[in-house]
């Protein structure tokens, strides 16, 4: 091949590549040699191609120098990348790969996509091994085999290099275009939680990936605030899922026709003794429109990030995803049990966080606070109340703590009887604040308060509440 001569561009090349399928190597020379030839391209290739992504340790070995010495803004060439690798790469060699470069943009770039390419192919192959592997391993639970391998799948996905930059012109042209959208009524970006004061809170509702955390003692309402956020995305025509570590789905059924019904949730679970024909019928209609609704749940135990990622994109590519709800952090379990429990809740917000980006989801997750609110004079919740993981404010978009008075101090009487206080603890994108919401307990269910806080006002009625 003389100086300036290319090599074909197309995916499979002659002899070399037939005896070794999952390598061009043609591809991998003419990469590092137009490297040499010309080291402003580095920046055309560096995006897409690393050198653990070569097969050959000798061009592993150049295209490592290559960007050490480009990183340290020092001079690229043949003598500069000789030295830095300290001999252990012929010079003649570096010279015959620096007469096989291009100066051609598009050339390299394609080169470096193949170079890519044929590595994942690599790493595709070697869990096909390790698969079959685990495919007689009956020691293993069928289901962890099955998990394991889908991980690494999604591994190769997620280690795809990252999208291009976008310039200003067209960023602003993509803006105006969704900014009218918007302004027509269509393209909304957010997804309301039907609660009139969070919303307003969060200007408009919840994005598209955030991670957004629910945190309170027992029996505050954890599940309740994210049902009635859930039942309302799901009348919107959004599709949630629901993963319930803690309930089974009986009861979470139970929930959802006490809410959408005003039947007692206390009369659903005795009907025989408490419930009279007109809240059968109730029951009846509620449960023929929940029937119609995208909402999806699973009570599946012993749940780690790996299954709970697999399972929440099959369901996304199947039925659409928007709204995903995990009840409850603590009892998620990391990959390696091996972890503190801090190493593994931390690798969950994270990855969770992730999973919402990649998505293009919201995700709600609930989490136990830990005793040290009870020690307080008011018990209002605090972001260091969050339990067993530290990892939880950096990770989370919106932290909400709801909290109901009257549960901690049943003597303040009547009026606080239906009253709950959010607390906005975290909103990385605008204000955090204390909201009113009206709390039905017997419907398990959150909505809007009306008017002042108690005692700071005229005595409430009833019928004032939502």
């Amino acid at each position: 091949m003389n100086a300036r001569t290319m090599p074909p561009l197309d995916d499979d090349f002659d002899a070399p590549a037939q005896a070794a399928p999952l390598v061009s190597y043609e591809s991998e020379s003419a990469l590092v040699g137009s490297l040499l030839y010309d080291a402003r391209q580095f920046d055309v290739v560096s995006d897409i191609v690393q050198a653990k992504d070569f097969a050959d340790e000798t061009h592993a070995a150049v295209y490592g120098a290559v960007s050490a010495l480009a990183h340290a803004g020092k001079p690229v060439d043949v003598i500069t990348v000789h030295e830095h690798l300290q001999g252990r790469v012929d010079l003649l060699a570096l010279n015959d790969l620096h007469n096989c470069g291009t100066s051609s943009q598009n050339a390299i770039r394609r080169y470096a996509e193949i170079v890519r390419e044929r590595a994942l192919s690599r790493q595709l192959a070697a869990v096909v091994t390790q698969a079959r592997e685990l495919a007689g391993d009956h020691a293993v639970p069928i289901e962890e085999r099955v998990d394991q391998v889908a991980a690494q799948l999604s591994s190769l996905v997620a280690d795809a290099p990252g999208e291009e930059w976008v310039g200003a012109d067209a960023g602003m042209d993509e803006f105006m275009a969704d900014l009218d959208e918007r302004c027509s009524g269509k393209g909304e970006p957010f997804l309301p939680t039907g609660l009139a004061a969070l919303d307003e809170q969060l200007d408009g509702g919840l994005r598209s990936g955030d991670l957004v955390i629910i945190g309170a003692r027992p029996s505050m309402g954890k599940t309740a605030l994210a049902m009635t956020i859930g039942m309302h995305a799901a009348q919107l025509r959004q599709t949630v899922a629901m993963f319930s570590l803690e309930m089974q789905r009986r009861d979470l059924w139970q929930r959802q026709v006490a809410m959408e019904s005003e039947v007692a949730l206390s009369k659903i679970r005795q009907p025989h003794r408490r419930m009279t024909n007109d809240d059968y019928a109730a029951v009846t209609a509620a449960a023929e429109r929940i029937k119609r609704l995208p909402f999806w749940v699973s009570d599946r135990t012993g749940l780690n990030i790996n299954t709970l990622r697999t399972k929440a994109r099959a369901l996304k590519r199947r039925h659409g995803l928007r709204l995903l709800i995990v009840d409850y952090l603590g009892l998620m379990e990391g990959t390696n049990p091996k972890d503190n429990r801090t190493t593994q809740l931390g690798e969950v917000t994270r990855n969770l966080k992730k999973l919402a980006k990649e998505l293009g989801i919201s995700v709600l997750l609930l989490a136990q606070l830990n005793r040290e609110v009870e020690k307080r004079v008011d018990q209002m919740p605090i972001m260091s109340d969050l339990r067993d993981c530290g990892e939880i404010e950096q990770d989370a978009d919106i932290v909400l703590f709801p909290h109901r008075p009257i549960h901690l101090k049943p003597s303040l009487g009547e009026d606080w009887r239906y009253y709950a206080v959010l607390r906005v603890a975290k909103n990385r994108a605008g204000a955090t604040g204390d909201l009113h919401l009206h709390y039905t307990g017997h419907l398990v269910r959150f909505g809007n308060w009306h008017g002042d806080k108690p005692g700071t006002g005229p005595r409430r009625q009833d019928d004032d509440f939502e």
